[in-house]
């Protein structure tokens, strides 16, 4: 097996005196699978080839979702041969004396851009397969806790055959992937004890900590330069939220995702806040994204120029066409603040000793017309 960047040379090799492609009925199948969103498990799918003629390599690109990525398998690679094959010729020595099936084929894969390039080749007496039909490789994937429950989508393109007549083929079709997603997923709901401030957008439904350690807000406006937040009960599917915890929050939780409010775009909205169920790339600007410059955690404009990723489950802030503000600072209502506050003169500001004060400091809880305020 191996993973070679050297993939234009090796198809060159492999369609070596091939011209325009012959279309042909032969088919590719996916063997059954289902994963379990967010799960640490490692799973593994078959590519199978269901052909008519003896060929000598193939070459094809994969597509995956998202939220299928691939990973190391048993023996660290991410595309194998599938071990117990019987479509590859093997080294007749090395069976005869010591019982060992190694293939005369190999599998080189890389991925380029949004699909996976992979290419089988006996590359030194260009080999047949030894059968029409069976199991060609092994593709080993993680499933993201944003999977989509139900049938995914796993898109085989470009494929071309080749015979020893040096004759490239090129199937009209293949077999439809049943590969399934289950409704469970499982994440890591995190805030960091240092920033104090977070953003999720789950797939599932969460029940907030009873005991406080972990508080979601909404926001349905905003002034020039804030946010103004409302507390959440508890945190709804495919909802974005902006999350706080004084102390810091990790806990790995679970939950039964409803398919029917997958978003098709990828976003979810709710008023100023907008979560992202994919990686996403924001490159508005009026969206402003969650980060810490030096000033505490703000939410920060993006730079056109410099467009910002942002990874799938988190949300920002999504202002109306004309808003113009570099920053914005969190809950100049709600209590919860990223920097300094500036307050009005009627607001009543007092500190946990009960004396007045004018103007609040970072890093102090003060009490503002009856409710108590975190300054960061």
């Amino acid at each position: 097996m191996r993973k070679t960047k050297l993939l234009l040379f090796i198809a060159l090799l492999c369609m070596a005196g091939a011209t325009k492609a012959v279309e042909t009925t032969d088919k590719w199948g996916i063997s059954e699978l289902t994963v379990e969103p967010g799960s640490s498990n490692i799973y593994s799918f078959t590519v199978r080839l269901e052909g008519s003629l003896m060929y000598t390599a193939y070459q094809m690109d994969i597509y995956l979702p998202e939220e299928l990525t691939l990973a190391n398998g048993e023996n660290d690679e991410q595309v194998e041969i599938a071990a117990d094959s019987e479509i590859y010729p093997y080294d007749e020595y090395l069976f005869n004396k010591y019982g060992i099936k190694e293939p005369l084929h190999t599998i080189s894969y890389n991925t380029l851009g949004d699909f996976i390039r992979i290419i089988g080749k006996e590359l030194e007496n260009n080999t047949s397969l030894k059968d029409v039909s069976g199991d060609l490789f092994k593709v080993y994937v993680k499933a993201s806790p944003y999977l989509k429950p139900g049938d995914v989508e796993i898109a085989i393109k470009d494929v071309y055959l080749t015979t020893s007549a040096a004759v490239q083929y090129e199937p009209a079709d293949y077999v439809s992937t049943s590969i399934k997603a289950s409704t469970t997923s499982t994440l890591t709901l995190k805030v960091s004890g240092d920033y104090k401030f977070g953003t999720c957008s789950l797939p599932f439904d969460y029940t907030l900590p009873t005991d406080g350690s972990l508080e979601a807000y909404t926001s349905s406006s905003a002034t020039d330069d804030a946010l103004l937040l409302t507390k959440a009960d508890k945190i709804e599917a495919y909802t974005p939220y902006i999350l706080y915890s004084e102390a810091g929050f990790s806990a790995t939780i679970s939950g039964e995702v409803d398919a029917t409010k997958y978003p098709t775009d990828g976003i979810v909205k709710s008023g100023y806040l907008a979560g992202t169920v994919v990686q996403t790339e924001l490159t508005e600007a009026t969206s402003y994204v969650m980060q810490n410059q030096g000033s505490g955690v703000k939410f920060h404009q993006v730079d056109p120029a410099s467009p910002f990723v942002l990874a799938a489950g988190k949300c920002y802030v999504e202002l109306p066409e004309g808003a113009n503000a570099s920053a914005l600072r969190i809950g100049a209502t709600t209590g919860i603040a990223s920097s300094e506050l500036t307050t009005q003169n009627s607001q009543l500001i007092y500190n946990l000793l009960g004396q007045r004060v004018e103007k609040m400091q970072p890093g102090h809880i003060y009490m503002v017309n009856g409710r108590k305020v975190i300054v960061e």
